[in-house]
């Protein structure tokens, strides 16, 4: 939709209830799309480097530039630079950030975007080009600058959520398709999508460091997908924090076998959070989203393997000792997983409903796995200490 004068007066949304002590508040659609017009012209030269990065030099120049404000969260507002180049219109993206806590998070963000894509083989979140900032002008001049940077924008990639489906009830997954229309994704589909998250997310965990990409949720639309036929792709848009989330007292060999126990359990358990329509209630996604976890964290294992990041022996006495693991032992596994969520938040009441049915889920997926997998490797870890399980 074009802005008219009286679109470009609203004022955009900064979060889900402004305050009075919010100084910024009244930031309206004109300061926002004049904001990062500067902040474009302001960065002219990196802004043609990306350009030239994703294959266009256009030897006419640039003709023009769309500014599509797209959508708003509760720290980003990003907007879509499409850019008139000779018979090309390219797309990138301008993630603006108004808040104290919305400017902590995108420098971070666009600080680890470009470390994960140096340090790892495989691409799964989008380039970002050049961080900076505009002042306001006007009346908000005061309100000091709004921060943004620019980077890649994933053509044809959509978000998805789990929906009601109209035809049963059930929760079913809802790829949110701009172009085509939504469309619900079959339950080997969805299994698709949750397997390559799961993917997505252990191929940049650290077996060394214990880092991992956290936190995430599906919620907030962070991984979008882009279908063609039966091929599916999935991308992870954002990283907010990129740290280790175990702390062990002592330091001891069996330590790795245990933070990775204990990341496999809470990626399980974040894989079927989400909210109905992406902004409704918390939703939990159905059964089939537990064996495509398990199947995306061993492929990202096995990939990382085969890229000399991880130390096969560690893969192979891990999926020798999960195997073991009785229901009771992985509900022990599982605890520190649920510990670390925020009592208050609306997913905790979701996840402890379902928390004994999911471990058992678990616990079944662990049994079917063939000794195959253990890659032939001399065990190296016999057992884990009691303590961790």
């Amino acid at each position: 939709m074009p802005f008219d004068e009286e679109k470009l007066a609203h004022a955009i949304p900064l979060s889900n209830s402004e305050t009075p002590d919010e100084p910024c508040s009244g930031l309206t659609y004109r300061d926002y799309l004049e904001a990062i017009r500067r902040f474009i012209l302001g960065h002219w030269e990196e802004f043609l480097t990306a350009l030239s990065k994703q294959g266009f030099t256009p030897n006419g120049g640039v003709t023009g530039i769309d500014i599509i404000s797209e959508k708003h969260g509760s720290d980003y507002h990003p907007a879509r630079i499409r850019v008139h180049a000779d018979s090309a219109v390219p797309s990138f993206v301008v993630n603006v950030a108004i808040t104290d806590r919305g400017k902590s998070r995108l420098t971070q963000d666009f600080r680890l975007l470009q470390f994960l894509r140096v340090r790892h083989g495989k691409d799964f979140v989008p380039r970002a080009y050049f961080l900076g900032d505009a002042p306001l002008s006007g009346p908000l001049s005061e309100c000091g600058e709004i921060m943004m940077f620019f980077g890649e924008w994933l053509e044809d990639y959509h978000e998805f959520h789990l929906s009601r489906d109209g035809r049963n009830g059930s929760p079913a997954t809802l790829l949110w398709d701009m172009k085509c229309g939504h469309i619900f994704l079959s339950e080997s589909e969805a299994a698709e999508v949750y397997r390559q998250a799961a993917f997505i997310l252990t191929y940049y965990y650290d077996t060394h460091t214990f880092s991992e990409i956290f936190p995430w949720h599906h919620a907030s639309g962070d991984f979008v997908v882009s279908k063609s036929g039966n091929l599916t792709s999935l991308k992870l848009i954002t990283v907010r924090q990129y740290a280790s989330r175990v702390v062990f007292v002592e330091e001891a060999p069996e330590n790795v076998i245990e933070a990775l126990l204990v990341f496999f359990a809470n990626l399980t358990v974040r894989m079927r959070l989400d909210r109905y329509d992406g902004v409704g209630e918390i939703a939990w996604a159905g059964e089939h989203c537990v064996e495509a976890t398990l199947r995306g964290f061993l492929n990202a294992l096995q990939t990382k393997i085969e890229e000399e990041t991880c130390d096969p022996v560690l893969v192979h006495d891990f999926i020798r000792i999960a195997r073991s693991l009785s229901p009771t032992e992985l509900v022990q596994i599982f605890q520190p997983a649920i510990e670390a969520y925020n009592e208050d938040a609306p997913d905790v009441a979701v996840v402890m409903e379902n928390l004994a049915d999911h471990i058992f889920l678990v616990f079944q997926a662990l049994q079917k796995l063939p000794p195959s997998l253990e890659f032939g490797c001399e065990a190296r870890y016999r057992t884990l200490p009691r303590s961790a399980v």
